[in-house]
């Protein structure tokens, strides 16, 4: 990082200071617990939920990261290690399960769609753990050394996390409304009612373009589409703004639909990928002109998350719709050139009058068509019923 240049989590003051009384302690939930030094490196060290990430000792004024304090980086190491230990173990059995199940199933009728998901799984539930965990353990020792570089990256760490986000609950509870009521009246009768049916949409019905991307296709399609809008929505909030979660959110799944309804007109779509990937998109440029400011490993991991992603575009080409993906990535970027203009290093984005009203319109559609999509799967489901 450039010291020139001065980013939130880096202020003195963001992080409260220590309370009196005693030498030792930490927050957690807003709560400041007092305890002894050996109390406070067993917590630290503990996997016990939650983890500890703010502690103060005599060394500081203030709270500060744990990672910040010296005889605290051997627990948390040992922590980590067993924690990578653990992800490791459960990756390779996951690895191994999707596998076996993949050979049960090679006599069924549906052969390459079983084959093609058992495929998907067992690389994003299982290898990429896995190996992601052997490679965390090789770099514990260098992570928690007490360099400049490695408490600005702890501070960056602790900051994202202790910040409020509000738009990305109320993105996620109305994609998981949606999901809810597909799990009652199943998900291929849902997906009639309202997925991205191209010929549906070619016949006048185009507001499946805005509800395709608030359905999902099955169980673990949502669970990996929540998790990636928890982490990627969190980021957006916090480095950007909620506004710009919403807007970007919003206008990348569309032009995600677009896509897919162009380069892929005879398949029916689900998924908020195409929204997600706009988020991807609108970071990766982020990092790039705000690396003077952003930690030096940001920039790195969006680009990974890229690389991912396509390998598994290409590898489960038959399931994922890449038309989407393609469409949603490209929006963020242009978008994110448009608002992280270069030459200004200020975190967050500044957020004017204009970005807040089409925050507020867009996360409002997301909503209306949140609503929208449940009422045509309700209907749909009354319909066949009579």
């Amino acid at each position: 990082m450039n010291s020139n240049y001065t980013s939130p989590w880096d202020r003195e003051d963001v992080f409260p200071e220590k309370p009196t009384g005693e030498d030792y302690g930490y927050l957690l939930r807003g709560k400041f617990v007092g305890c002894s030094q050996e109390g406070l490196i067993k917590k630290c060290g503990s996997r016990d939920l939650p983890h500890v990430h703010l502690v103060w000792c005599p060394e500081f004024p203030r709270v500060v990261p744990a990672a910040m304090v010296g005889f605290l980086s051997e627990p948390l190491r040992e922590r980590q290690r067993s924690e990578l230990k653990s992800a490791i173990g459960v990756g390779l059995s996951s690895f191994f399960i999707w596998c076996v199940l993949g050979f049960l199933t090679s006599g069924s009728s549906h052969r390459p769609f079983a084959w093609t998901w058992m495929l998907l799984l067992a690389t994003t539930t299982g290898l990429i753990p896995a190996v992601s965990g052997i490679y965390g353990i090789r770099k514990l020792k260098h992570d928690f050394a007490l360099t400049t570089e490695n408490i600005k990256i702890a501070r960056y760490n602790v900051w994202v996390l202790s910040q409020k986000i509000l738009f990305t609950w109320l993105i996620l509870g109305g994609i998981g409304g949606v999901f809810i009521l597909e799990c009652v009246y199943g998900f291929p009768e849902s997906v009639n009612a309202a997925g991205l049916d191209k010929h549906a949409v070619w016949r006048g019905e185009w507001w499946r373009l805005f509800t395709g991307p608030l359905l999902h296709g099955n169980v673990m399609h949502f669970i990996f589409n929540a998790s990636a809008l928890i982490g990627l929505g969190r980021l957006m909030e916090v480095l950007a703004s909620r506004y710009y979660l919403a807007f970007v959110f919003g206008v990348s799944a569309l032009i995600g639909s677009v896509f897919s309804l162009f380069l892929l007109p005879d398949v029916t779509s689900v998924g908020a990928s195409g929204g997600l990937l706009g988020l991807i998109g609108f970071l990766a440029v982020l990092g790039y002109k705000r690396k003077q400011v952003l930690p030096p490993g940001f920039a790195k991991s969006v680009a990974i998350n890229v690389a991912i992603i396509a390998a598994m575009g290409i590898l489960a080409f038959s399931i994922i719709d890449n038309a989407a993906h393609l469409g949603g990535f490209l929006a963020g970027v242009i978008l994110g050139n448009f608002f992280a203009r270069s030459g200004e290093q200020s975190l967050p984005l500044v957020t004017g009058v204009k970005i807040k009203i089409a925050g507020i319109i867009s996360l409002f559609a997301i909503l209306v068509f949140v609503g929208y999509s449940m009422m045509q799967i309700f209907e749909n489901n009354h319909a066949v019923s009579n």
